[in-house]
This record gives C-alpha cells, structure tokens and sequence, in this order.
C-alpha cells in the first residue's frame, strides 16, 4: 500500500480533509497510557508543517470540531521542528546501518532470548513504559506490554555481563507503517540495569537486531515526557542515539488547546 491509497482510504472514511491548500488526515486517539482523549493527524502534506498560518488553522480547526479532545499530535516528516505551543511527544529514529563508534566490550555478551526470559523481558517492558510515562500505573497486564510479549514477530536479545543478565533489546519484525504502506522492524525498547557497561551493552544489541532484521528498515522511538527532568532525559537519550547511527525519520508533535 502506498501513501497515495492510505489516503484513498482515509477518504472514504471521511477522515480526509483539507486546510489552506494542504490535506490532512485526523481521527480521535485514546493515549493507550493516560488514557487522554486526542486527536491524532496522522498524515498532513509535506509543506504544511512549515507554513505557520496552515499550522495555526489546522490547529483551531481541529479545536473547534474536536473541543472535547484534550490536545492534537501531529505526525511530521524528516525532524522538521514546530513552534510554541507545539511541542515533541514521540520522535521515530532510524537505523542508518553503519557501526555504533562505541568500542565493544570483550565483558558484555549478547544472546537470543530463551522462553525462561520472559518475565525478565516483561519486567524490563514494565520499566521503560513507567520511564516513558511518569506517574503512571503500569504493571505486566498492561495492554501494550502484553501485545508485545504475544507478537508474532517479536525478537528479544538479552545482555549478559559475567553471564549475569543485565539488560534486553526487544524488536518486532513485520511491522508496517499506516501511512507509506512499508515493511519495517520496530526496535520497542532496549534498557539496561548496569550502568558501566551500558554503552557497550546497549552497541551490542542494536548490532545483534540490525543483524537479525536484515534489510528491512529498523526503527525505534523516544518518547518525551511532560515533566521537565524526564523530558530533558528523554533529548539526552535521543541527542545520543543521533550519534551512533540514527536518524530522525518522523516525530509526532503534541499540542493543547
């Protein structure tokens, strides 16, 4: 499926529409954390993100139909900033396929995950949600970490520093994009609980995944928090994957009324 028959689609929906020259496709999104109803666009022209005045329409547009949604996000391509009061919700980075510069690590050793790992993989997911979602109630029921464990795709790579387990890298593999239509893996979280060895542990596993993923486009996200010291994490954590071999491919930009 192309861009071109996402939004053929989205037509017949009736979620394709049209502000100062430039399409948009927008449908109300639950954040499957907090639970805040939004509203999602989903697609816009590429020259939209760029033109302050489509910007500010499409955002008292949306408003003005959709006042019972707490904010909007907004997906845009290729890292291209917005102004206040937009702000960075989720970025999408992309492995570029080229070696990590950090030195490997003879002590840190990478494995496929084995079925008795599963609580480990769990219980690392548990922990990157509450990171990414401060302050919110997440334990193993929760359903995006119960979807991940049960994908079909889904390849876990575990850690190991003295043959001690130390962290994971979780992929799913036959992932696809709404919007193009393209085949992608998903890189859902890599974290690490020793924090010496973390540089070279977490080089390890993305080499491990972008081994195991083949050709197919690799992809992993940050999520920024509202609260100001996660939110300043979450940049070092980006800033930090920008070098070693990613690069933003689209962000979702968050605003409120």
């Amino acid at each position: 499926m192309s861009t071109q028959a996402y939004l053929e689609r989205a037509r017949q929906a009736g979620l394709l529409d049209e502000i100062l020259g430039h399409q948009y496709v927008a449908d109300k999104y639950d954040d499957p954390v907090s639970g805040r109803p939004q509203l999602l666009v989903e697609y816009c022209d590429p020259g939209l993100p760029g033109n302050p005045e489509a910007l500010d329409a499409l955002r008292d547009r949306l408003r003005e139909r959709h006042g019972q949604a707490e904010a909007v996000l907004l997906r845009v391509p290729d890292g291209v900033p917005l102004p206040q009061p937009w702000r960075p919700r989720f970025t999408y980075v992309r492995h570029d396929r080229r070696p990590d510069p950090a030195p490997a690590d003879p002590v840190v050793r990478v494995r496929a995950a084995r079925p008795a790992d599963a609580t480990l993989v769990r219980d690392w997911l548990v922990q990157a949600f509450r990171n990414a979602y401060p302050g919110q109630e997440v334990d193993a029921e929760h359903s995006g970490i119960a979807d991940t464990m049960a994908n079909h795709g889904r390849l876990s790579f575990i850690a190991e520093v003295a043959g001690e387990p130390v962290g994971h890298g979780t992929v799913l593999t036959d992932e696809r994009d709404e919007v193009t239509g393209e085949a992608f893996a998903e890189l859902v979280d890599i974290l690490i609980d020793d924090a010496e060895h973390r540089r070279a542990a977490t080089s390890a596993l993305v080499a491990a995944i972008a081994d195991a993923t083949g050709e197919r486009r690799l992809c992993g996200h940050v999520v920024h928090p509202h609260e100001p010291a996660a939110a300043r994490q979450a940049d070092t954590v980006l800033q930090s994957l920008l070098r070693s071999g990613w690069s933003v491919d689209h962000a979702f930009w968050e605003s409120t009324w």
